[in-house]
């Protein structure tokens, strides 16, 4: 699943994910993830920081709170570069952190990893 505002940063994630042979769920706000997650539970959520009305931040916190059986990895996928914008981000409840613009490889690389390290542990 990637949720993110810009279509372009989408379709170029869908390419990705569909050449590595997994499924893409394509998404632009936070709301519309939160609403798909009542029907689908994807393993990896590639997930924008700044997006309008909801950013990736408080999308990910109401997955953590709202979706306990949802233990998709979240990586981020965001334009923002400094160590505080990453520091913030990691310590917000997601897996992984992939600055934009990045290349095909580095993102198939963050995704293959997550599949092969398998979901999160349940909150208890």
């Amino acid at each position: 699943m990637c949720v993110d505002d810009d279509v372009n940063h989408r379709r170029i994630a869908k390419t990705v994910v569909e050449q590595s042979g997994y499924a893409f769920v394509g998404l632009s706000s936070g709301a519309e993830c939160l609403t798909m997650l009542h029907r689908v539970n994807p393993r990896i959520i590639l997930m924008d920081i700044m997006m309008p009305e909801m950013d990736g931040y408080e999308t990910c916190r109401r997955i953590r709170l709202n979706f306990r059986l949802v233990l998709a990895r979240i990586i981020y996928v965001s334009a923002l570069n400094s160590l505080e914008d990453i520091s913030r981000a990691l310590g917000s409840d997601a897996d992984d952190y992939i600055v934009k613009p990045y290349t095909a490889e580095r993102l198939r690389d963050r995704i293959q990893h997550w599949l092969r390290e398998g979901p999160r542990e349940p909150d208890t």
